[in-house]
């Protein structure tokens, strides 16, 4: 590239228009940068444009070239949050090629440009960082400085800083969860020493962090002092008190007793938690043959596909229990009835397709009919059909008595399908529904139940 063409592109970024700044950034070549393309075009980041911003910036990540990096860093100092928080995106995407000017930068004590430098140096994670964070925890008498600091040692897994992050534990209340997760993240056995002793005498918000730790940093001592919280723990603390215990029992191929506290931790953490958190709560019950467990893992049927298999899995193993649960759980109306319905429908075909001989009774079965019933004037009409096919399922002759209900369903496809349910049933009175539907007012539904009743009348008279 020659000075003058150099000299025209500087021309652009820095005087050009919109479409030519975009246009220049969008063909620069990388071969052809210099110290004064270097100093030039991150000053594009806070162009009034948007569209030539997230060019440039996207220019000088693609570019992963440290060389920019010192030239962007001044940009988190800007007054425009816009800017600033841009500047520390590319930064941060830059990832190590960025860390040398960060360190190096001039911040002049300003602690919101030294908290902003240090957040992004923490998400990072370039052990090159540890030791200029340690020095600002060292002389920095802002807490959220102090607090960025002690977040980023974390980040940084720092191990050198475990004595002195426990020094500062007792100087702040505001200090001991950052410093807990910190330490938690970090790992060592002084560490684990320190927060196990330290739990009896917290509050509830530090004991939160203590117990979150305690699942990434424990060992089989820990699990047993975990037990042993079992029967202490109680609300919010439930939740990490499960998500730790389930963590160190994979990594150390634990047992979990399940007694009626933990049945009722685990609970809580179903109905409470988060869906992490569930199926965390769903990994550690081996069985669902416990009517509270059922009902709580079929509220929470239709949330994620994932748990959705986890309680699918779990509820398969325990098929008759479902079927004697089932209508209960039916007619207390539940949100997510629709999904029900079509779990129990799977249900069904699982007990046809692997042999499955159930002991269950006629009063069972007929308790699942009358709740399944109750749904054929549903306003939602996969519910309505799916009521009608557990009917047809599992006590044709209850659904025989409720087919004037389904001939008048709104939705042409159900009505279609009750065609399909009745088509190879036995009994004569079929026959009666088959003439109804050959006078539905949907052609569909017409010519289909008109072959099938062509096909048994020729069928009688051929016998």
């Amino acid at each position: 590239m020659t000075n003058e063409i150099k000299n025209q592109i500087l021309e652009k970024l820095n005087n050009g228009t919109s479409e030519e700044k975009y246009e220049l950034i969008n063909n620069i070549n990388y071969s052809e940068l210099d110290e004064d393309l270097y100093k030039s075009i991150p000053n594009l980041l806070a162009d009034n444009d948007k569209g030539v911003r997230n060019a440039v910036s996207m220019f000088i990540i693609n570019s992963q070239d440290s060389n920019f990096s010192k030239y962007v860093v001044p940009f988190v100092t800007s007054k425009d949050i816009s800017v600033r928080n841009l500047a520390g995106e590319v930064l941060l995407k830059l990832g190590s090629n960025a860390v040398d000017a960060m360190i190096e930068f001039d911040h002049q004590n300003d602690d919101d440009t030294l908290k902003f430098i240090v957040d992004i140096l923490g998400l990072i994670g370039d052990q090159r960082a540890s030791l200029f964070v340690m020095g600002i925890l060292s002389s920095s008498e802002n807490d959220n400085v102090i607090l960025a600091c002690i977040e980023a040692l974390g980040n940084l897994r720092y191990e050198n800083s475990v004595e002195v992050l426990m020094l500062f534990y007792d100087r702040n209340e505001l200090y001991k969860p950052t410093i807990v997760e910190a330490l938690g993240k970090i790992g060592s056995a002084e560490a684990l020493g320190f927060l196990t002793a330290k739990f009896s005498t917290e509050d509830e918000l530090t004991q939160y962090s203590i117990l979150e730790s305690l699942g990434f940093l424990g060992n089989i001592e820990t699990f047993f002092f975990l037990l042993e919280q079992v029967n202490n723990v109680s609300g919010p603390l439930v939740i990490p008190l499960i998500t730790s215990l389930s963590n160190l029992k994979e990594r150390f191929s634990l047992d979990i007793p399940f007694d009626n506290k933990m049945k009722s931790l685990l609970v809580y953490t179903i109905n409470e938690g988060t869906i992490e958190n569930k199926k965390v709560a769903f990994n550690l019950i081996e069985s669902f043959d416990d009517k509270d467990i059922l009902i709580a893992s079929l509220s929470l049927y239709g949330e994620d596909p994932e748990l959705d298999e986890m309680i699918k899995y779990k509820l398969f193993r325990n098929i008759e229990y479902v079927y004697r649960e089932i209508s209960k759980v039916i007619s207390g109306k539940p949100k997510n009835i629709r999904q029900l319905l079509n779990l129990f429908i799977q249900s069904i075909a699982y007990v046809v397709e692997n042999q499955i001989s159930l002991n269950i009774t006629m009063v069972e079965i007929r308790a699942i009919s009358q709740a399944v019933s109750g749904l054929l004037e549903n306003p939602d009409e996969e519910v309505r059909k799916s009521s009608m096919e557990i009917l047809f399922y599992l006590d044709p002759e209850t659904a025989l008595l409720f087919t004037d209900t389904m001939l008048t369903d709104e939705n042409v496809w159900n009505r279609l399908r009750l065609v399909e349910l009745i088509e190879n049933l036995p009994n004569e009175s079929v026959m009666n529904i088959l003439e109804k539907l050959c006078q539905d007012e949907d052609e569909m539904v017409r010519d289909r139940a008109q072959f099938i009743y062509n096909l048994r009348i020729n069928n009688v008279s051929a016998n």
